[in-house]
């Protein structure tokens, strides 16, 4: 069986990656439809706000998990 990394630590580099991203297109605010603050570090984010991150890497593992049947 295939061992992927942690879920929650590849979720904090997701939201890492998306926050540079961001700030190197010159943004310093991204609220959400809650009104939550987004350009975080990932700590700071709500449950449902890091759920979004972990949707995306359940996704890729997923992806990743078909290629190696």
């Amino acid at each position: 069986m295939l061992q992927l990394p942690d879920l929650e630590m590849v979720s904090e580099k997701v939201h890492q990656a998306w926050l540079e991203g961001k700030q190197t297109q010159g943004l310093t605010s991204r609220v959400s439809e809650t009104g939550e603050e987004l350009m975080v570090p990932y700590h700071q984010l709500s449950e449902a706000a890091k759920e979004l991150d972990r949707i995306t890497v359940r996704t890729v593992y997923a992806a990743i998990a078909a290629l190696s049947e």
